[in-house]
């Protein structure tokens, strides 16, 4: 897997978090804005069995990387996967929900990727790290 693409995958693990909603009919998803994106004070906890599709917008240094995450009940265990926007390839992710929290983790070329994401209804928002980077994202529920 190119670098790009391992960031892409990372992307796509932050997508698997915000699936953690039922998904309802499917839209044209727009990014979400800094006034919609819920704030820490504002989130609602998560599901116990999270399932859906969101689509995120991951903040990288120098662009804004779509993804998709998708977040599936395997014999009571949510799994997820994200899939970066242009690539074939999506990263299989564990998912952990704490509370308000719910946490990605993915094994990725360059190391451990990790997604933490909270919501407020279908809005997400998180960070991201992987490869010693970081970052944060905002989605929404598709």
């Amino acid at each position: 897997m190119r670098p790009a693409t391992t960031l892409r995958a990372l992307a796509l693990s932050a997508i698997v978090a915000l699936a953690a909603r039922p998904a309802s009919a499917q839209s044209a998803a727009q990014p979400a804005s800094p006034a919609t994106a819920p704030s820490a004070a504002a989130t609602e906890p998560w599901s116990a069995h999270p399932t859906g599709s969101y689509h995120l917008d991951i903040q990288m240094p120098d662009q804004v990387l779509a993804a998709t995450l998708t977040i599936t009940d395997s014999s009571g265990t949510p799994t997820a996967s994200l899939l970066p926007d242009g690539d074939q390839d999506a990263l299989p992710m564990k998912v952990t929900i704490k509370d308000k929290e719910l946490t990605l983790n993915g094994d990725a070329p360059k190391g451990p990727a990790e997604v933490v994401l909270t919501h407020q209804g279908d809005q997400l928002a998180g960070t991201w790290s992987y490869a010693g980077d970081t970052g944060k994202l905002t989605g929404k529920k598709l």
